[in-house]
């Protein structure tokens, strides 16, 4: 018995196969093809050519080979997208029994899609399902509504998207592992879809929401998406020049909501590992951004309703827009702050370039800032004022450095120094910063003054004065002995080096003064600005002795 049902089963699976070979030879669906390719065609507003169409009993419908979709001439002669074959769903007893067609999916497998935008900002898949005929009599003018075309499933599987930019043609980006999805798919109502790809230099992005009814410019088409970014690699984005010093990943949560003219989009970015200027290192914190913004379709321009930006626990305030227009942002942006923490800001100065000396460290104190950034984001300058108050550079001898420059005695030495206030106006570019109106008060030394640039490979170029307090030194005793009041010292110095490695050198030798008569002369015989014979007669009229 149990022989008999084997031989049974066998049997059906035979019968079975035979009769999908039957349909495969007498079923002609290539038949199909011009009309498929013709609807197509009208509905997608771009000639689609479809290669020979063959049954596929065992997908469930018909397969075709080599599928090529055309651009919009005004931007490429080569194909928008082409894919290695293609499956379409069918109704099989319609097609079989009454030579119907009755589409209700399409599969494109491995398609590659080429995005391209021109200088003034507009994309080639624009024009998608757009119609392009002319109106045939002035009486009947042709609808600009694509035709109604509808399918229960879309899907593009295993996709390449390579995004070109006119404007820079040397630029471009390649995601891979695209896979997009969509049901009950319309032109001319809302339908339900998400998608995924790999980005340059790894990491993942995806977005799931609801699209339609398509407008007669796609990217003005009602949209509803959450979109999440993981491991953006920015220095491989593509999005910058080749040149640009800007690199690091971001993560990206951002949920939009369009009707196709304006948009409500509220986002939450964070960066890791940023360096935005030539020369600097990757910071050790995280930049994290969180806006709130209008985007306005028709200027392609985004305004923020609110933001922040935050460096651990501290918050800085941003208001601004920034421009959409050609291949790069343009960013007009403004921040404020009145109460940073100096232990959070640390960790991403060297993303803007500022490489302190092995071991120096600022500890403790507040920070206040008020700045503007403007440009594109490869060529941003980045302007205002900052100050520090109350704060400590440790494992740095400063105060030793000063000393050794002009063989001065009595300045305090050691790895911490107190700063009571910072401050200066700076000018931040990629190719290096520069600071004005610097004023730096360091209780035990004194008050250090100037200005200067840092270069894009670090590199420091500061004339500084500095107003030192030698009251606890053998001069500054000597001058109170004379009954000077004063017991402070002018020097003029130059800082060079880099911020790793920076270098103090006296202008030129005697260029030091004391406030205090006999007291400089006594200084000059240190520094070299008098004789040594005369410092030490001034040393010797102190205790009623004549110089010979």
């Amino acid at each position: 018995m149990r022989k008999k049902l084997l031989w049974v089963a066998g049997g059906v699976v035979v019968l079975v196969i035979l009769v999908m070979i039957a349909l495969s030879v007498f079923v002609d669906v290539d038949q199909f093809r011009p009309e498929v390719e013709k609807q197509a065609t009208q509905a997608l507003g771009r000639q689609l050519t479809i290669g020979k169409l063959r049954l596929a009993l065992f997908s469930g419908g018909i397969s075709a080979e080599q599928i090529v979709l055309a651009d919009d001439p005004k931007f490429s002669k080569d194909p928008f997208l082409t894919a290695k074959s293609m499956t379409i769903g069918a109704d099989l007893t319609a097609l079989i029994f009454h030579k119907k067609l009755a589409v209700n999916s399409f599969t494109i497998h491995s398609p590659q899609l080429t995005l391209i935008e021109l200088k003034d900002g507009k994309w080639n898949f624009s024009s998608l399902a757009k119609s392009n005929e002319p109106a045939k009599s002035p009486q009947a003018p042709a609808s600009s509504a694509p035709p109604d075309f509808s399918v229960g499933s879309f899907v593009l599987d295993d996709g390449q998207v390579t995004i070109r930019h006119l404007a820079a043609p040397t630029k471009s980006s390649v995601y891979t592992n695209l896979r997009l999805e969509a049901s009950n798919v319309s032109l001319q109502s809302a339908f339900p879809f998400k998608a995924s790809a790999t980005p340059p230099g790894g990491g993942s992005l995806s977005l799931e929401g609801t699209a339609g009814p398509l407008a007669q410019q796609s990217e003005r088409t009602p949209l509803t998406a959450d979109v999440k970014v993981r491991d953006f690699d920015l220095g491989k984005s593509g999005f910058n020049p080749q040149n640009s010093p800007i690199r690091g990943q971001v993560d990206l949560d951002m949920h939009l909501a369009s009707d196709g003219t304006r948009a409500d989009v509220t986002a939450n970015v964070t960066g890791k590992k940023l360096c935005l200027v030539a020369g600097c290192s990757p910071a050790d914190a995280p930049i994290a951004v969180e806006l709130k913004a209008d985007y306005d379709f028709t200027k392609q321009l985004a305004t923020l309703r609110s933001g922040q930006l935050k460096i651990v626990n501290s918050v800085t305030a941003l208001a601004g827009t920034i421009d959409m227009h050609g291949d790069t942002p343009r960013l007009n942006m403004r921040a404020e702050a009145g109460a940073l923490a100096v232990n959070d800001l640390v960790r991403i100065l060297p993303a803007v370039g500022v490489i302190m000396p092995s071991g120096a460290k600022l500890e403790g104190g507040t920070a206040s800032l008020k700045a503007t950034a403007t440009g594109l984001t490869h060529d941003l300058v980045t302007a205002g004022h900052v100050s520090m108050k109350n704060s400590r550079l440790t494992g740095y001898n400063l105060g030793g450095e000063l000393s050794a420059m002009g063989k001065l005695v009595g300045l305090p030495t050691g790895s911490d120094t107190d700063i009571q206030e910072l401050s200066a106006d700076f000018q931040v570019t990629p190719q290096g910063s520069k600071l004005d109106n610097i004023l730096l008060i360091l209780p035990a030394i004194g008050k250090l003054t100037g200005n200067g640039t840092i270069g894009a490979q670090n590199e420091l170029n500061f004339p500084m004065k500095a107003e030192l307090d030698m009251s606890h030194s053998a001069v500054g005793k000597i001058s109170s002995v004379l009954g000077r009041k004063s017991t402070t010292m002018q020097i003029s110095f130059h800082v060079t080096g880099t911020t790793s490695k920076p270098k103090f050198m006296p202008d030129a030798l005697g260029s030091f003064g004391a406030v205090g008569g006999d007291a400089a002369g006594a200084l000059g015989g240190v520094t070299g600005k008098v004789p040594r014979k005369d410092a030490l007669g001034n040393l010797g009229g102190m205790f009623g002795k004549k110089k010979k």
